[in-house]
């Protein structure tokens, strides 16, 4: 604990800064609803009417917070709440607890026994299982006569049982860290503090575990075809776990060869506000948010966007190919309107027009799959969450427009596309849903471990099952993908550190905020602070923050505002090109009070970001003492589209 907080601090007596923090982490994957529904604990328990009622709020992790304060609740028993949910639901419970400054704990093995064997499957298949404690939750990396296994971040490991997998050598790698670049980064690495732990275990003997041939393996199969032949060819069986030829020998190299990723990349589009030109959506920006949230726990360089014109689409894409290379897994999400025509999908940007719009007015498929062209990522994933209804009257001009790209098509290898829908049909938002029809189920099953292709057909059974919408919404796979790729495969960058950093400082620079700014008003003896904040994990939205403080003769001193300085508030005026939110003003006793706008459409500004700061007093709110100007430099993306 730091910063005055205890374990008997009440929740409602945190830090601003920090109560804003938790309560949006809480916010993160419905944390509060799950802290409120999970667990007998009547403290903790929301009912059913108040869990509908905080999903109405915008802010339902401060409220959840405040509910829980008024309660009693103190950061121990709060962190103690977490601790257990941990055991079921695992990282996702690491956030809130890393930012109260849980003290780090390295990996610990949970039992004598590392890796505990056991025959599961009507005794086709072996389970090893491996247990652990510490904090942040353990990872766990699989690994076959050495090399990292295309498993993820599994406890257990299940493999068959048969003599060929019996002459293997597993063992399991656990390991923890504190991640870098997160508000509490500073805290754990700072001094000599631990930060990161690990723990490889001793090997495992399967050779009491071994069975007969196992019909489900490859090898086995072979190898009985092979002692058959010779028997009748040459009176004489081989060796029961020979190897046949050569190219067997390859092919079950290959078999065992782990899958892993250069790097891990994902650019997400969500288009929701098309007013007043079409319909707006409900669900895109939750969708987004939701997608970024899991995929950046599978440790993917996400880049998230909403409500983005046409040209603003083909920047961001042609920026987005800058990440790709070579062993890559890539991600393309989009959400929102679109259609179909002449056999290809096309993206409609917020400024297409309501009708009569031509191949001008969107963006093809064609045209992206064009800019992906010259790259060969590992996996290319294509999500499209649109409809493909085929809706425009002139289609004898889209016909024209995509002959440009039949006369020069390149194939992109391992593509999988993932429609929500199928052609000629629409993708829906159910009402009273968070999140889409193909996000609600997609989502629940990006914790499976399996091949992306398998996880696609599970969430397109899935979708089938909902009789709501099992009619009308029918998804669509398509790939070319050679390899069972996982989104869970380990990130493994030998060989490719130079491009891997390279990716890593570009995205940073489009997730980078600046430092607070200080704006002086030496007549009224003020100093205003304005300071930004993330909005989710996307980057063309931010909040900020203005407070009002003392002008201070030494820095040191850290004493609250007096009651001149809680006299004023600072309101922010930006660009007309941005759209910001109403104020919104947040108390603090030992801070003051401070406004928070949401600022959206950042790429619309053409540089740094300019503000004016209008200094009001409370007893006349409307009327601006002072003003200032001031240069707050780059916000996120605003450094990709300065000119």
């Amino acid at each position: 604990m730091s910063n005055g907080v205890s374990l008997a601090t009440n929740l409602t007596e945190l830090p601003y800064g920090l109560f804003h923090h938790l309560a949006l982490s809480l916010e993160t994957n419905f944390l509060w609803q799950l802290l409120g529904t999970e667990g007998a604990d009547p403290v903790f328990r929301l009912s059913q009417e108040d869990v509908e009622k905080f999903k109405k709020l915008t802010d339902p992790g401060a409220q959840y917070l405040r509910y829980l304060g008024n309660r009693g609740q103190t950061v121990g028993l709060l962190l103690k709440k977490l601790h257990t949910l941990a055991k079921a639901h695992g990282p996702i419970m690491d956030r809130p607890q890393l930012l109260l400054h849980r003290k780090f704990c390295p990996v610990i093995w949970s039992r004598p026994e590392q890796i505990k064997v056991s025959i599961v499957a009507d005794g086709t298949q072996l389970k090893l299982e491996c247990k652990a404690s510490g904090f942040p939750v353990p990872r766990y990396e699989w690994r076959e006569n050495g090399k990292v296994m295309a498993c993820g971040n599994v406890s257990f490991l299940l493999i068959l049982r048969c003599p060929c997998t019996a002459r293997n050598v597993f063992d399991c790698r656990v390991y923890n860290f504190i991640e870098d670049d997160q508000i509490y980064t500073e805290f754990y690495k700072s001094g000599d503090k631990q930060s990161e732990s690990e723990l490889i275990s001793k090997v495992v003997d399967l050779s009491g575990f071994v069975s007969e041939s196992n019909p489900n393996c490859e090898q086995c199969n072979r190898n009985s075809v092979n002692r058959m032949y010779n028997q009748l060819v040459n009176g004489v069986a081989g060796p029961e776990n020979e190897v046949s030829n050569d190219q067997d020998q390859q092919e079950t190299v290959d078999q065992t060869e782990a899958v892993i990723a250069a790097d891990k990349v994902a650019l997400i589009i969500s288009n929701r506000t098309y007013a007043p030109n079409m319909t707006n959506l409900i669900t895109p920006h939750c969708d987004a948010e939701t997608l970024a949230e899991i995929l950046q726990q599978l440790k993917f360089k996400t880049v998230t966007l909403g409500d983005l014109r046409l040209e603003e689409m083909k920047v961001v894409i042609k920026e987005y190919r800058k990440l790709l290379g070579t062993g890559v897994y890539a991600i393309f999400y989009f959400v929102g309107h679109g259609f179909e025509a002449n056999g290809q999908c096309y993206l409609l940007p917020i400024d297409a027009p309501g009708e009569g719009y031509g191949p001008e007015h969107c963006l093809s498929m064609d045209w992206v799959l064009e800019v992906f062209s010259d790259f060969n990522p590992a996996l290319n994933l294509v999500l499209l969450d649109i409809c493909r209804k085929f809706l425009p009257a002139n289609l004898d001009r889209f016909t024209e427009y995509a002959e440009q790209y039949r006369k020069t098509a390149k194939v992109n290898r391992n593509t999988v596309y993932g429609y929500a829908t199928s052609g000629g049909v629409g993708a829906y938002e159910v009402k009273g849903e968070t999140n889409g029809v193909f996000m609600k189920y997609f989502k629940n099953r990006l914790s499976m471990t399996n091949p992306v292709i398998e996880v696609l057909n599970r969430v397109f059974r899935d979708i089938e099952k909902d009789k709501k919408v099992r009619d009308v919404q029918i998804p669509e796979l398509r790939s070319n993908l050679t390899k069972p790729r996982s989104l869970h495969d380990p990130l493994i960058f030998d060989g490719h550190t130079e491009s891997y950093d390279h990716h890593t400082m570009h995205w940073r620079l489009l997730h980078e905020l600046p430092n607070p700014t200080r704006v002086a008003f030496p007549n009224q003896k003020v100093i205003v602070t304005v300071w930004f904040d993330f909005c989710g994990h996307f980057t063309n939205k931010v909040y900020v923050f203005s407070s009002v403080g003392d002008m201070k003769t030494e820095e040191e001193d850290e004493s609250p505002p007096s009651e001149h300085a809680r006299s004023f508030l600072a309101y922010l005026k930006f660009d007309e090109a941005v759209e910001t939110a109403k104020p919104k003003v947040f108390s603090d006793e030992e801070e003051g009070e401070s406004i928070c706008i949401l600022m959206s459409n950042l790429q619309r500004l053409k540089g740094e970001v300019q503000c004016t700061v209008e200094l009001r007093s409370k007893q006349n709110i409307e009327k601006t003492i002072a003003k200032e100007e001031t240069n707050l430099g780059h916000v996120l993306i605003t450094r990709l589209f300065a000119k």
